[in-house]
């Protein structure tokens, strides 16, 4: 049974508010037993409980103890004000012990500020710049703190990192001295219908609500909140196999991204056939990699991606990530194919579009970085392999007659099959046909 009990405390379990001191406010503590079953899970997927904090309280410490029954229950908390009561009860379930400390103490803890930011590009200039966009720390489920995870993704060549703690962007409070790396703040929005990142948002306490079940229709106002802030929202992992993380909500308009990449084949193979869906409905959604990491039980640039910004600075890697200019890569070093279609006098590159004349013929030529070794480039169309070549040190040139719009990706594969590139496609615009749409 996995119940979500939402409205008490951070996801450690553990909250500390400051504020002005009060000696009027004696400590308290106030311990409650609360029982949930399966069926609050469905009618009452988020319970909220009351904590009382009284005038003049300087520090709240919550805490809470179940049995995890192995893994069978999983109860995650979140600090929100105010909430109603709403407690399920039945014969089975699970025992909740909660623990609310308030106190007001002499000394505070100071109040937390928010870590410096970049005022200008890190480095100008365009470039293919190596990124993880789902990356996790301590303040959420990850294992290492926000300067460890930053350490770590610079080592594996990239130069920018989001970080996206499920539900909160308190990892933004932490310094980080990592010379050369960008870090964005991110949150993953993690629903029972699937998880999605906001990349780009913050500011004190900016957060973007998660509190949907699966298949509610206000997906489209969560989607439409993260765009109003100038964010990027991209869906997850959307064919994994595990409890609540794929995607069962809508695929609504102002979606910008979804990730393509899995470490199991089935998993990779269904969240592709579901980007190829919405690509053939004329949805440019852009594909993205990611390693989800949250520690060291598989490498943190595994996958990635490479974004064709005009520099490194945030502005400029979301607008690129927005416009297609994308090749998720099997790790965080590896530089990333060129791909470049022509027709004509007119050339187009990754998440360009390109007028074809119907009946003319686009040239499709692909250069594969040194150093790759032996391996495979396929060329897909509308989402179907329609050539293949060997990696080849000088461009690889394929050939397509246009009759109708159609969009061109390669994908490259090592010698033993396993995927090293995926890019985002070149739309191909026949005139008069029914233009695209995101």
């Amino acid at each position: 049974m996995r119940l979500s009990l939402l409205g008490l405390a951070l996801l450690a379990g553990l909250a500390d508010l400051v504020a002005a001191p009060s000696p009027a406010v004696p400590e308290a503590r106030r311990e409650q037993r609360l029982h949930f079953t399966a069926q609050d899970r469905e009618v009452g997927r988020y319970q909220y409980v009351p904590v009382t904090v009284p005038a003049g309280t300087t520090r709240l410490t919550i805490a809470y103890a179940y049995d995890k029954a192995g893994g069978a229950n999983v109860v995650d908390l979140g600090l929100f004000e105010p909430g109603p009561l709403d407690l399920g009860t039945g014969p089975a379930g699970v025992d909740v012990t909660l623990t609310a400390e308030t106190s007001a103490v002499a000394d505070p803890a100071p109040v937390p500020t928010l870590a410096p930011r970049p005022t200008g590009p890190l480095r100008p200039g365009p470039a293919w710049f190596s990124g993880g966009v789902h990356l996790h720390t301590r303040h959420s489920d990850g294992e290492f703190s926000t300067e460890e995870v930053c350490r770590r993704a610079r080592e594996a060549g990239h130069d920018f990192v989001v970080i996206t703690d499920h539900n909160n962007t308190t990892h933004q409070l932490d310094p980080v001295d990592v010379p050369g790396l960008l870090r964005l703040v991110g949150e993953e929005v993690t629903t029972p219908g699937g998880h999605a990142s906001v990349l780009g948002i913050g500011g004190w306490r900016d957060q973007v609500d998660f509190r949907l079940i699966a298949g509610d229709e206000r997906i489209r106002d969560l989607v439409r909140a993260a765009n109003e802030r100038g964010a990027l929202f991209a869906i997850n992992h959307p064919r994994a196999d595990c409890l609540g993380c794929s995607w069962e909500h809508n695929v609504s308009a102002g979606v910008a991204a979804m990730e393509i990449s899995a470490f199991a084949p089935a998993e990779r193979a269904a969240a592709m056939a579901l980007w190829d869906s919405l690509l053939q409905r004329r949805r440019r959604i852009v594909g993205i990699g990611s390693s989800d990491w949250h520690r060291p039980d598989h490498p943190i640039g595994a996958a990635s991606v490479r974004v064709w910004a005009a520099e490194l600075s945030e502005r400029a890697i979301l607008d690129a990530i927005r416009a297609g200019r994308v090749v998720v890569m099997a790790d965080g070093a590896t530089p990333p194919p060129e791909l470049l279609v022509r027709s004509g006098s007119a050339e187009a590159r990754i998440g360009d579009s390109l007028p074809v004349a119907r009946g003319a013929t686009a040239i499709v030529e692909v250069t594969i970085p040194s150093g790759l070794g032996r391996g495979r480039v396929d060329l897909v169309q509308d989402g179907a392999i329609v050539d293949s070549a060997p990696i080849a040190s000088a461009p690889i040139r394929f050939e397509r007659t246009v009759v109708k719009d159609a969009y061109l990706r390669v994908h490259v594969h090592a010698v033993d099959g396993s995927p090293v590139a995926v890019t985002n496609p070149v739309y191909l615009e026949v005139p008069g046909a029914r233009g695209s749409k995101r």
